[in-house]
Formats: structure tokens, C-alpha cells, sequence
């Protein structure tokens, strides 16, 4: 994550550009740094994905217990002619894309001769992640025009191309890890930039049996535990903190009563954090947490919300046999 120089890459048929030197780095220690004074603390989740957090998630989505990848790429697979979009000429825009795998299934509905027509921007924090995904997107298609953005795309949605016919995708429920006012202001700006005949697919993980859906969060292997504590070495680099991941430990659960599943970074002894070139330091008790993730989970009536929120129509919801997932179809 780099906030302090924009950069632009150019490898053959890709460009990718950092905008978050836009952001500045003094910013951003300072979001971290309110966060960990704050009563209770936190850390935005946004903070997850350096090379090592992108990693990490990307071995997540292979667990046995993390259904949410597996069943949103089950429906992006079964697609088909269901999706009634247009692709000749049409921007795709990807917003925190990740690694390729969802949006290659997409790629894969679309064909050949209309491919060379398509532009795809993928739109993501961490930089190494779209070198990574675009260079793999090119050996399966390579006449696959490609435009890395890497930036916020909360506080950053309008550096996304305003030109040709647009098809927004938010995939992985990642819509899920904020909360119901920063939800609602994001689907009004992203409704706002979109223009008539542009789309919008938005998956969604939906409620279903807590014990599913804490397993998914608390894996056997330790891998969720893992991820989540790496999210220390990435505020220590971006805030000059001296957190020790290994006196934390991994907390996930189920708030039936708000529809979420919240994880937290647990202290296992008191400690006190020293925040450089700061002579604040942090203090932290035994047993007190830093929550570092909420995952809402949704039902049809939240879709409706959200439609309304975004000025959107929806035009399909597709899901699974099981009806745990929903990628849904929005037309401007």
C-alpha cells in the first residue's frame, strides 16, 4: 500500500496507475492511530490486504469452511444467457477485485469476437494484487484491454472512467463490511456516477444457520486467525506502531440480533504500543479488543433498500441451490 507516490505501471497491454498517494500517508496514520485511541478500538478492514493480507484471503477462499467464494463463483459459472447485458464496448469495473478468479468467470460468458471490445479496470488497495490478477487475465485472454486503478474505492469511486457503457461489479460480499450508513452513502454516490443503460452486479452473502457461518470465520487450520492478525504488521508499517501479532489472538462471532458476523484481535496481556515519531503511546489491557471486521449478512428486503438507496432497478437476483449467496443484477 503505497500512499505516498503515484505510480504508473506499463506492462504490454496493461496500465496500472496508484492513486493513493492521493490519500497521503499523514492521513492515513492518523485514521489508524483514532481508530486505536478510540473506546471501543478498531481497525478498518480495508487495512487487511498488503501482499501477505491478499495472500492470506486468497488461501481463505479455498478452506472447505468458507462457502461465500465457492458459492458466488458456482453462480457466476452457471450465468449463462441469463445475464441480459450488452457487452460490446463496455467498460467492466471492478471494484476491489482481488485476485482474477471471480471476474474471469464473467470474462468467460462474453464472446470472442465481442472480447477485443471490452475494457477491464480493476479497481483495488493493494497493487500487487492487480499486477498479479492481470498478468494471469492476459495469458487466458489476451486481447483483454486492462487498466489497473489502485486506490480507495470508498473515498476514491469517482477516479473510475465516466466514458462508454459501464458494468460495475462488487463481488464478495464486500459490501458486507460496512455499516448501514456508509452503505447507503456509497450506493448513492455509485448510483449518481452511473448513467442511464450502465449495470451493476453486487454479490451478497445471505443469512443462514449461525454455526455455517461462524465456521466460515474460524477455520480449523487458523488460517482466518492468521489473516486477521497480519492486519497488525500492515498498521505498524503504515503508523509506526510496534504491535507483536503473537500477543493477540483471533475472535469471530455471530450477531443473530444485527445480522452480522463481527471479528476482533483479542489482547492476551497488557501492553502498551508505542506510536512513532508520536510520544502517545497506546495503551492496551489484557483481554480488551480491537475490532478489525463486520460481515452484514443480507435478506430480499435489504436488496429492495438498497435498490431504492441507489436509484437502481433490479433486474434479477441469481443464487444458489441452497439460496446462501445472491449476486444480484442492478440496471440504471
Amino acid at each position: 500500500m503505497n500512499y505516498t507516490t503515484g505510480v504508473t505501471l506499463k506492462k504490454t497491454a496493461v496500465t496500472i496507475t496508484n492513486h493513493l498517494s492521493g490519500i497521503g500517508s499523514d492521513a492515513v496514520k492518523e485514521e489508524i492511530l483514532e481508530g486505536l485511541r478510540s473506546h471501543p478500538k478498531y481497525i478498518s478492514s480495508k487495512f487487511f490486504y498488503d501482499k501477505t493480507g491478499s495472500e492470506l484471503f486468497k488461501k481463505i477462499t479455498t478452506l472447505e469452511e468458507y462457502y461465500p467464494t465457492r458459492t458466488e463463483k458456482i453462480i457466476l459459472f452457471s450465468l449463462g444467457d441469463g445475464l441480459n447485458i450488452d457487452f460490446r464496448d463496455l467498460n467492466i469495473i471492478e471494484l476491489g477485485s482481488g485476485d482474477h478468479s471471480k471476474i474471469r468467470l464473467l470474462l468467460s460468458h462474453i464472446p470472442g469476437p465481442v472480447l477485443p471490445t471490452v475494457h477491464y479496470y480493476p479497481v483495488d488497495i493493494s497493487q500487487s494484487a492487480i499486477l498479479n490478477a492481470t498478468e494471469k487475465l492476459l495469458e487466458e485472454f489476451p486481447v483483454l484491454h486492462i487498466e489497473g486503478i489502485v486506490a480507495d474505492f470508498v473515498h476514491q469511486l469517482d477516479l473510475v472512467p465516466s466514458v462508454r457503457k459501464r458494468l460495475f461489479c462488487f463481488f464478495g460480499s464486500t459490501i458486507g463490511n460496512f455499516g448501514k450508513n456508509l452503505t447507503k452513502r456509497f450506493l448513492q454516490h455509485l448510483g449518481k456516477l452511473m448513467k442511464p443503460g450502465d449495470h451493476f452486479l453486487l454479490g451478497l452473502d445471505m443469512v443462514k444457520d449461525a454455526e455455517v457461518l461462524e465456521k466460515a470465520y474460524q477455520d480449523a487450520q487458523g488460517v482466518t486467525a492468521a489473516f486477521n492478525k497480519n492486519i497488525l504488521n500492515v498498521v505498524n508499517h503504515l503508523a509506526g506502531t510496534d504491535f507483536d501479532p503473537a500477543l493477540f489472538e483471533h475472535v469471530a462471532f455471530y450477531d443473530r440480533e444485527n445480522r452480522k458476523i463481527e471479528m476482533h484481535l483479542r489482547a492476551l496481556r497488557d501492553m502498551t504500543v508505542s506510536a512513532h515519531p508520536e510520544n502517545n503511546p497506546i495503551s492496551i489491557a489484557r483481554g480488551e479488543m480491537i475490532h478489525t471486521e463486520n460481515s452484514h449478512k443480507f435478506n430480499t428486503r435489504q436488496i429492495d433498500e438498497m435498490a431504492t438507496w441507489a436509484g437502481l432497478q433490479t433486474e434479477r437476483i441469481f443464487t444458489d441451490r441452497n439460496k446462501w449467496f445472491s449476486l444480484v443484477h442492478f440496471r440504471k
